[in-house]
């Protein structure tokens, strides 16, 4: 039976084939799909020589995104590919291919713009000025990056001159930008808070008493819940507090409410979006060049947030004589980015969502009426007093992020230049030498402006803080090319030497006092607090050959090593050798393959390599280039007299963290390259990873020292699939999906570590464990007597001296367990699809994760037992009262602080599926284009960010790379724009 249906299928699978494309028109035949050329280190190749795994996004591809930063909008479109954005305008998105490449070492990608290592933001180029971004994941196609490609390499190639002649395109949209996910339920209603609050401390009040010996703190827990509503200060009805709240806990039917601001409201708002491109191609038989203009005007939903740039661009390919050619990429971007994310109490995101509900914006009278200043602009409540009847806050005192955000300002300018310029010359036939030089400028200016009229900058009289770096890159490549072919041998050799240099210098200073309220200048500002300034150096020199070989287009193989030298090591220990091999079969060219009308390519593929890692962290986001030297801080201890203090042991025997790499894998094309797959199994040891030394218990934490100490493994599965479900003259219809599963898994830590394991936070790093599982107090319940949280307590029982685990209520007796649960999904990916029916088009695109934990630590806060006039969770409801004793969460108070202390009751899954993008386009008729004097023109509506599906409302997945959610980041942001392209 089970042969009978095997033959039905296939038989199926060919009548498809034959009858259900036969109306068809294939716009990609089997001749193009091989002959695809992608970007690959040090040049282009084939797709069908290719013998690792590169991805790429064409400029179809991009096109529609709407991010300052374009690799911000590219979630779920590359396998092996995870993106965790935030939604500040322009921001850097933290990017992870195939995993987790170090603990204490950076795990970002190499970025690569035209051929040179790329140490800037790519939010200085517009996404349509790129024509593809190619991701090299595999040893045999980025190890030529030596010790810069370990975590794997991004390639951006922007557009050159091609096609004859002059063609002029423009693009321009105009649209919104608005929060994608909203936050998290809180009360929104006075009167609900006051009775929640008035509840906190009544249920604490009848806990209490439950304990022995208990004194009551008052006449009844009544009235210790009404003498709490009193230390809240703001009173925003008309009858006094004494009479807000029945005994039986209702509220007074006659309180009216008296006036009430909505901090959200006035601190988040849709804001305009407006991008203009204009691209010029203009050819000629020597001269081909592409010319660009853009300007992006990004403004965040949080108020006084946003990005603005304005870029130039010249590319120009220049055929000096027919074997010498000379290559330009000159680009200048221009860029203001304004933030809105802070820390502490003034981060807008954290105080909208906690600041309650009846505390005002707004200054007010004694009479509740709103007060301006001589220039009728509105005067800002800072809960200090100054407000109605002298009410001060218990939450946030001195803070208001919707005065602060008018008034403050959190600024960074970039001035960048990049220039990279290559020469080629054609020795003899198939021989080639190329040098290529790369120069990166970039100045930066960094501006922090404290009013004097309100905030805790105003205690000062005002701050002024400035800051200035420049920075430059400078790389020299020379690259020597043969080329031969030997009847169906193909012969491809490279030898090249690359030389990259960075430095940078910057200062910065604070100045407090200001003279004038509104001027930002540094001489405005009197008393000087604080300046500094420093700087470092970098080298990496490599010296790399590559062998490419194919026969007759069947058989593949290439090998390539390079030999790499870094200043972040001592001399000793300065230089590493780092390799790829790759061999690829192409089974479809084979005789026995070779006429088949369903199966239209099939490669085999596999490769191996090694790389390293000198990106060295001291912490998140500051890079240790001095590895080996030990580091002293200057200090002034109030004397004046300078005082060097050790900030980190430097140590000689430290080397680079090195990574192999193994990929293995298929990729076959169906029925006239209508259906393709390619799979990747993959497997990444990290050895001799970079951490922080155990040290002596002396060094009390004053200092760190690094040293190679652990292995760490990364292996996985990740596939493309794109399907051509329709193609012909009337309707092309197009799917793809991909998908990447790995396991993370530490092999190998220092001896010391090796029963305990290394706690970071809320994980814990053992053997056989990965980097990111929760090591947390185990959750038990509620105890239905009094609401007490209870957790686990396992220890030595000291008659049998066996162990045991009981349940206690003490949070400090509670024992913090390996829960076993990681912030790691199991799989994570993308799909979407393209329809064109006519002149118009159709693109939907998702991204997903499943099977992974996050924390919810935002949740977790919403919870909390204390007497700060600070918001709640809506969930509240479901907290243990007397009148609700099988609740599932423990009961919330204004005292007992470890309630919600951190436990697996806050463990959370982080399945998503997110709607990233969805484009709708016409192009209308050529007569109608012609008439008005274009070649073309297109109307289009896009839409980014758009929907999330996910476990709790307002916690984002996507946000955090270890799945803890982060009170003061800036949630991601959605656009809509209604665009124009404009062909000349």
């Amino acid at each position: 039976m089970k042969k009978k249906q095997c033959k039905l299928g296939v038989l199926a699978l060919l009548l498809f084939a034959e009858y259900g494309f036969a109306q068809s028109k294939d716009s990609l035949s089997k001749e193009n799909a091989i002959k695809e050329v992608v970007v690959v280190a040090f040049g282009k190749q084939k797709k069908e020589e290719i013998t690792g795994s590169v991805q790429s996004l064409k400029a179809k591809d991009l096109s529609n995104l709407q991010n300052g930063n374009i690799l911000q909008g590219i979630g779920g479109k590359v396998a092996g590919v995870q993106v965790i954005s935030s939604g500040q305008p322009g921001s850097q998105p933290v990017i992870r291919m195939r995993g987790i490449g170090s603990i204490n070492a950076s795990s970002d990608p190499l970025i690569v713009l035209d051929g040179i290592p790329y140490n800037g933001n790519l939010n200085s180029i517009a996404a349509a000025d790129i024509e593809s971004i190619s991701f090299l994941e595999d040893a045999s196609s980025n190890a030529l990056y030596g010790s810069r490609g370990a975590n794997g390499v991004i390639i951006v190639n922007t557009k050159r001159g091609k096609n004859k002649g002059l063609s002029i395109e423009a693009d321009v949209r105009t649209g919104v930008n608005f929060r994608s996910v909203e936050d998290y339920p809180v009360y929104t209603s006075p009167q609900d808070y006051y009775t929640a609050y008035y509840n906190r401390a009544r249920v604490g009040e009848i806990a209490r008493l439950k304990q022995p010996g208990a004194v009551p703190s008052g006449p009844s827990p009544h009235d210790v819940g009404i003498a709490a509503l009193g230390k809240l200060g703001y009173n925003v009805y008309n009858v006094p507090f004494n009479q807000l709240i029945g005994k039986d806990g209702s509220f007074n039917p006659d309180a009216q409410l008296l006036y009430q601001d909505n901090w959200k409201k006035l601190l988040f708002k849709p804001a305009l979006r407006r991008e203009a491109t204009l691209g010029i191609n203009a050819n000629g038989e020597q001269v081909k060049s592409y010319t660009s203009l853009n300007y992006l005007d990004d403004k965040g939903y949080l108020i006084g947030s946003g990005f603005e740039r304005f870029g130039i661009r010249s590319n120009v390919d220049y055929s000096i004589t027919s074997r010498l050619k000379l290559i330009t990429a000159l680009s200048y971007t221009h860029s203001k980015q304004d933030f809105g994310e802070s820390g502490g109490f003034s981060n807008p995101f954290q105080f909208a969502r906690n600041i309650a509900p009846f505390y005002p914006v707004f200054l007010r009278n004694d009479n509740y009426q709103r007060l301006y200043d001589n220039n009728g602009n509105a005067l800002y409540d800072y809960g200090d007093g100054q407000g109605p009847n002298g009410a001060t806050r218990s939450y946030a005192v001195f803070e208001n992020p919707v005065g602060n955000l008018q008034k403050d300002k959190s600024r960074t300018t970039n001035n960048i230049a990049n220039i990279n310029l290559g020469l080629n010359y054609e020795i003899i036939k198939g021989l080639d030498f190329t040098y290529n030089f790369g120069a990166y400028l970039e100045n930066i200016k960094t501006l922090q402006f404290g009013n004097t009229e309100g905030g805790t900058s105003s205690s000062v009289g005002g701050t002024i803080s400035q800051g200035a770096t420049f920075k430059y890159t400078l790389n020299h490549q020379q690259l020597l090319t043969y080329q031969k072919k030997l009847g169906n041998h193909n012969f491809n050799l490279l030898v090249g030497h690359e030389l990259n240099k960075i430095k940078n210098d910057g200062f910065s200073g604070t100045k407090q006092q200001l003279l004038l309220p509104n001027s930002l200048s540094f001489d405005n500002a009197v008393k000087i607090t604080d300046l500094s300034g420093n700087g470092y150096e970098y080298a990496v020199e490599g010296y790399f050959t590559r062998l490419l070989y194919n026969y007759d287009g069947k058989y593949f193989f290439n090998a390539n090593i390079r030999r790499d030298g870094s200043s972040v090591f001592s001399p000793e220990s300065r230089w590493g050798n780092f390799y790829g091999l790759g061999l690829a079969w192409n089974i479809a060219k084979e005789d026995f393959l070779k006429d088949n009308s369903v199966i239209n390519s099939l490669k085999l593929k596999a490769s191996y390599g090694q790389q390293g890692n000198d990106n060295i962290l001291l912490d998140s986001s500051t890079r240790d280039y001095y590895a080996y030297q030990d580091i002293y801080g200057i200090n002034n201890f109030g004397d004046d007299k300078p005082v060097l203090s050790l900030k980190k042991q430097g140590n000689k025997d430290l080397k680079w963290e090195t990574s192999k790499n193994l990929n293995a894998g298929f990729e076959i094309s169906l029925l006239k390259n209508r259906i393709t797959l390619n799979a990747d199994y993959f497997e990444r040891k990290v050895s001799d990873m970079i951490y922080t030394l155990p040290l002596p218990p002396s060094n009390a934490g004053s200092y760190v020292k690094y040293g190679n100490i652990g292995d760490m493994t990364n292996r996985g599965v990740q596939a493309n699939l794109n399907v051509d479900i329709l193609r012909n003259d009337q309707v092309q219809w197009s799917f793809y999906a991909n998908a990447t599963h790995y396991k993370n898994k530490i092999t190998r830590l220092p001896a010391e570590q090796r029963n305990t394991g290394l706690v970071t936070g809320l994980f814990i790093l053992t053997e056989g464990g990965d980097r990111y599982t929760y090591y947390l107090k185990k959750f038990a319940g509620v105890n239905p007597e009094n609401g007490d949280a209870l957790w686990y307590r396992t220890s030595i029982n000291p008659n049998t001296h066996q162990e045991e685990t009981t349940v206690t209520n003490n949070y400090k007796e509670a024992t913090d367990y390996n829960t076993g649960k990681s912030a790691i999904p199991k799989v994570y990916g993308g799909f979407g699809t393209d329809v064109t029916y006519k002149r118009f088009n159709l693109s939907v695109n998702f991204a997903y994760q499943f099977g992974g934990y996050g924390y919810d630590d935002i949740y977790r806060s919403l919870f909390h037992s204390d007497s700060y006039g600070s918001n709640y969770s809506t969930d509240l409801d479901k907290t243990w009262t007397p009148e609700n004793p099988n609740a599932a969460l423990p009961r919330v108070d204004l005292n007992a602080t470890n309630q919600n202390g951190n436990s697996t009751l806050y463990l959370i899954k982080s399945d998503y599926i997110s709607l990233q993008d969805v484009t709708l386009s016409y192009q209308l008729q050529d007569g109608f284009a012609q008439q008005a004097g274009l070649s073309g023109l297109k109307i289009y509506l896009t839409g980014n960010n758009l929907y999330l599906w996910s476990k709790r409302k307002g916690y984002d997945p996507r946000a955090s790379l270890t799945g803890v959610s982060d009170s003061y980041r800036y949630s991601l942001l959605s656009s809509v724009s209604l665009g124009f392209k404009l062909n000349f």
